[in-house]
């Protein structure tokens, strides 16, 4: 068979259509003398034990703008929530890229994720079904709530503004 580089156009048109993936986990941490920290984990799949306790947390927040990093949440936000009750959901992950995104349950499903600009940078669908239970010097759980379809991957979402 004969590879031809002409072969390659349609292939080439797709590549603009593809977009990384990431789902978004509700997550606690428990650490040995009885503290509890209650984060959101960005995942480019479902993780393993090593993946979780390797990869960077963003901590609840009531209050994510200007330089202050987290997840703001809505509505039935605890880890063991019905993702389908989140109202809202924002998420500022980095000033630097700017990776800040707001989920609006009233502007219906699949919820789009609107940047500070007003502009939709993807989509996100509820995704629950998939946990994660590490036991390690304390424990780390998380359950799935959303898999959001963008351009931005886990990777770039997890390296940026260290």
């Amino acid at each position: 068979m004969k590879f031809s580089l002409a072969a390659l156009g349609p292939l080439a048109a797709l590549a603009g259509v593809c977009s990384a993936n990431f789902d978004l986990y509700r997550s606690e941490s428990h650490n040995l003398f009885g503290g509890v920290g209650q984060n959101w984990g960005v995942f480019p799949y479902d993780p393993s034990c090593a993946e979780v306790g390797r990869t960077r947390s963003y901590p609840v927040s009531g209050d994510v703008s200007g330089n202050k990093i987290g997840v703001r949440c809505s509505g039935d936000c605890d880890m063991g929530g019905r993702a389908d009750g989140i109202n809202q959901l924002e998420m500022h992950f980095s000033n630097n890229p700017l990776y800040h995104f707001t989920l609006y349950k009233e502007r219906g499903h699949p919820y789009k994720m609107y940047g500070l600009d007003g502009r939709v940078y993807g989509e996100c669908i509820l995704f629950p079904g998939n946990a994660y239970n590490c036991p390690n010097a304390g424990a780390l759980f998380g359950h799935r709530k959303f898999r959001c379809l963008t351009s931005i991957s886990a990777g770039q979402i997890n390296s940026a503004g260290w």
